[in-house]
């Protein structure tokens, strides 16, 4: 009797479901396989966070440097656009014909805006008049030609520029006549226009 009795308290000791309910075995904690408990989720969260915020510095550092070539990529398109349109300008500014002299005063007008298209306009006749009786011809040449100052957001310019005059009196013969003329230019939906003129050299035959 007493070695059932004592055969049966070893059998529930080395029993490990004895001491839980419905003989499950106890829980035991969870161990990383270098042995130690892993990590809490705050402590999981700090990684995920430090990379969403490396992420959005660089995306923000990329939108900074997006808009400095924004702004450098539209100064450098005005600059590239007025110089065009104000070396196109000079040329018509400069150029008549006695034979055809409202079609280049047609010119005049395109390529002004402004007071000095409104002087163009208002005068017109009276150029006509002069450049038919005068009987010359005048064809321009640029020589050289630079942006001093822009504004893509005023839209605004102020040009420099060198220019060769051939002018060519009926049945005489041609001279140079070279100027350099400040303009002011600005931006409309047809392009750059002149809104200002200003000879800086006085005119000289070469």
């Amino acid at each position: 009797m007493n070695t059932d009795v004592a055969g049966s308290d070893a059998d529930t000791k080395a029993d490990p479901t004895a001491d839980t309910p419905d003989g499950a075995a106890p829980a035991e904690p969870a161990t990383g396989p270098d042995g130690q408990a892993p990590p809490g989720p705050l402590a999981r969260a700090l990684p995920v966070a430090a990379v969403v915020a490396a992420v959005l510095a660089l995306v923000l550092g990329v939108l900074w440097l997006f808009a400095l070539n924004s702004d450098a990529t539209q100064v450098a398109q005005a600059r590239d656009e007025a110089l065009r349109d104000a070396r196109q300008a000079v040329i018509n500014l400069n150029t008549l014909d006695h034979e055809d002299a409202q079609k280049g005063l047609d010119l005049w007008i395109q390529s002004s805006t402004g007071s000095v298209r409104d002087e163009f306009v208002s005068n017109r006749d009276a150029y006509a008049k002069l450049v038919t009786d005068q009987k010359r011809t005048t064809a321009a040449t640029v020589t050289d030609a630079a942006v001093t100052e822009v504004d893509p957001r005023a839209g605004t310019a102020r040009v420099l520029a060198g220019v060769d005059v051939t002018v060519t009196p009926e049945g005489g013969q041609p001279a140079v006549t070279r100027q350099r003329i400040e303009l002011g230019m600005v931006r409309t939906d047809d392009g750059w226009k002149v809104d200002a003129l200003e000879p800086l050299v006085t005119p000289g035959t070469g």
